[in-house]
């Protein structure tokens, strides 16, 4: 199933690799019955520092070590131009739901050579997809 026009509208900016291994990401979790669509793609600086304020100074849990500003995001826009990461979740009424199944997610993007945010131990981040640094081809 080709990726939607939302979907595709949350990809401007993100690494054309990326988009690429992520198509077939979601054809893999689609033939397991399991869609999936993007969230989020690139980010402004200006919302990685509000996200990174939460669970900090404002209320919520912490879900970014990515202040925005002296340690980037993958999600923010690098010197090439371009975002290498984003962020998923399943079709459905609660998408970010514990019961979907993240491992499966996590395990087809890692076979694909991404690096999926379930690996990482704080904040652990099941929705996140990012682009190996050293998979990244010149555009």
């Amino acid at each position: 199933m080709p990726m939607s026009i939302q979907d595709q509208q949350r990809l401007r900016g993100v690494h054309p690799d990326l988009i690429r291994i992520l198509a077939d990401v979601f054809d893999e979790m689609d033939a397991e019955g399991t869609p999936m669509f993007v969230v989020q793609g690139v980010r402004t600086e200006a919302e990685q520092v509000k996200l990174y304020a939460r669970g900090r100074i404002e209320p919520g849990e912490i879900v970014t070590n990515c202040d925005g500003i002296k340690h980037k995001s993958p999600h923010q826009v690098r010197e090439d131009g371009f975002g290498y990461a984003v962020d998923c979740a399943f079709v459905g009424s609660q998408p970010f739901d514990s019961r979907h199944p993240w491992e499966m997610f996590g395990h087809v993007l890692e076979s694909k050579g991404l690096v999926w945010g379930g690996r990482f131990s704080h904040p652990v981040d099941l929705d996140h997809a990012e682009l190996k640094p050293k998979d990244r081809t010149p555009v």
